[in-house]
């Protein structure tokens, strides 16, 4: 006899909150009928599911083994409805990272939604902008170096590397004559020492020892410290032209780098036959 699919359910909640209580909240019932269906799956069973800890429940070796199997089979179910969902709404899910989506994507949207008001368009944060780390994503906005980008990708934008700072930090930490200047001086990364690293090749600068500063991942964070004066950032053109324009940040030196890294457009191999996906892509090529 099959366990029914509201016991497996209960279970699968109580599982995951540790909480017969916290599983009733969860699923809209009562504690009493997540109770009965876990009595009753134990029964059918004849295992222990879960041993009693004051008001929490903890998982009993059978108990474990099932939970994995709920855990996986349940989220089979929950993107495959998902996606029909999306499907049936005309819905295009997009991950991007967060400076992306504010300072391109966000002044861009009352366009798309006066051209495309068939279409609901999902944005969701990465903080890795390439990394497939969600499930049911249309298209990721992929943040990369272009000499590493294959021959095939769909270029978005360019990004030129700029070295700013607060007004006051170049004031206080002053004179910065050279580039060479700033090896001595506190600097903020983002995700890595690349871009620093990068910069200082582009401006002729060797850099035998290690760049040393914290590392966020967030390049929004990295502009709100360096326009508090906690020190001197790479920023992106034309990405920061707004913190330029309104003197949140100044560029400390008038360098012309060539673009070293670039937003580029992956379509995910599922999503490229429907045609609300497409149309998603061939927005964004057209306004960049």
């Amino acid at each position: 006899m099959t366990a029914s699919l509201a016991a497996l359910r209960a279970f699968d909640a109580a599982a995951r909150n540790g909480s017969f209580r916290a599983a009733a909240a969860d699923l809209t019932v009562t504690p009493t009928a997540i109770s009965h269906h876990i009595r009753g799956l134990e029964d059918q069973l004849g295992v222990k599911l879960f041993r009693r800890e004051g008001r929490d429940v903890v998982l009993t070796d059978e108990g474990r083994r099932l939970a994995d199997a709920t855990i996986q089979a349940f989220g089979l179910l929950d993107t495959a409805i998902g996606s029909l969902r999306r499907n049936a709404r005309k819905a295009v899910r997009v991950s991007a990272g967060p400076i992306f989506t504010a300072r391109w994507l966000m002044p861009r949207l009352s366009d798309f939604w006066g051209a495309h008001r068939e279409i609901e368009l999902e944005v969701v944060p990465a903080l890795h902008p390439g990394a497939r780390d969600r499930e049911n994503v249309d298209i990721v906005i992929r943040w990369d170096r272009i000499a590493d980008m294959t021959g095939d990708a769909v270029k978005l934008l360019e990004l030129s590397p700029v070295a700013i700072a607060s007004e006051e930090f170049v004031t206080t930490r002053g004179p910065i004559e050279h580039p060479k200047d700033l090896l001595t001086l506190p600097l903020l990364h983002q995700r890595n020492h690349w871009g620093w690293l990068d910069w200082f090749e582009a401006m002729g600068v060797s850099t035998t020892d290690p760049l040393y500063g914290p590392i966020f991942e967030d390049a929004n964070v990295l502009l709100r410290g360096a326009a508090e004066g906690q020190g001197a950032i790479i920023g992106w053109l034309p990405l920061i032209d707004q913190d330029l324009a309104e003197n949140r940040v100044v560029r400390i030196f008038d360098e012309r780098i060539a673009p070293t890294h670039g937003y580029f457009i992956d379509v995910q191999h599922t999503s490229r036959t429907r045609s609300e996906v497409r149309e998603v892509e061939d927005w964004l090529v057209t306004r960049s």
